[in-house]
């Protein structure tokens, strides 16, 4: 009847429900609403699945040996026997050696004591010390030992420029005050050092050589000029030293 079917679509308009439900890679979302001719109610529910964490594995700190045989060596020949902050010993560098820095190499054997003889750094500050520490054995390479120094002392002799020792620098009382470096030495089987790399600087902000280190960084201190890693450097390292010679 005509009525029964006016109720049946009063029924159906007073109340509309409707469902909505969708899936993305890693949340799902579900959506309901009510409608009335009166009242609209909606409602809305996220789930999201959270990976566990993973603990990760921490390995031990290694230490290295304070009395290992090269960590030991490599300490004598940096404070009395490299030529830089002490009188060289020939017979410690092999045959082979070659000396590598930031500004100054690849000198071989006869070029590095060449250069320590020119230099005479040691002479040039008298109380000059590495203040050598972090001494480790490469794990990579068990003939090489890695260490930082922090060069400390005052400017009190002359810095030699030249090999026939005329072309001193007066030091003027500088007082040198290091950047933290990196240097390492690689020994032989006769324990003889046959690499040296010097002057890495760690922290150029410390310090006052201006970031440089090793000779370069003494240079800055007392006033000397130095040309920056460059075509510059590399033509000044070609040249001849004064007065001639190999």
């Amino acid at each position: 009847p005509l009525g029964s079917s006016c109720c049946s679509r009063s029924s159906m308009l007073s109340l509309f429900t409707a469902s909505l439900s969708f899936q993305l890679p890693s949340l799902s979302y579900q959506y309901q609403s009510q409608a009335s001719t009166s009242v609209i109610r909606c409602s809305a529910t996220v789930s999201a699945t959270i990976p566990p964490v993973v603990s990760a594995t921490i390995p031990p700190v290694e230490m290295a040996d304070a009395a290992h045989p090269l960590i030991q060596r490599a300490n004598e020949i940096l404070y009395s026997e490299s030529g830089f902050y002490s009188p060289y010993n020939e017979s410690a560098f092999s045959e082979d050696f070659v000396f590598r820095g930031p500004y100054i190499g690849p000198l071989n054997k006869q070029d590095y004591l060449s250069t320590m003889d020119t230099f005479k750094i040691h002479e040039a500050i008298p109380d000059i010390s590495p203040n050598a520490f972090g001494f480790s054995i490469d794990p990579k390479d068990p003939n090489r030992v890695w260490f930082m120094v922090r060069n400390s002392g005052t400017a009190t002799g002359e810095l030699g420029l030249d090999r026939d020792g005329k072309l001193r620098v007066p030091g003027k009382g500088a007082v040198l005050d290091g950047c933290p470096e990196t240097f390492s030495i690689i020994f032989d089987a006769d324990r003889k050092v046959k690499y040296l790399s010097v002057g890495y600087v760690a922290d150029r902000f410390e310090g006052n050589t201006n970031g440089k280190g090793a000779a370069v960084g003494i240079f800055h201190v007392i006033g000397l000029p130095f040309p920056s890693p460059g075509p510059l450097l590399k033509f000044a390292q070609w040249l001849p030293p004064p007065g001639g010679g190999p």
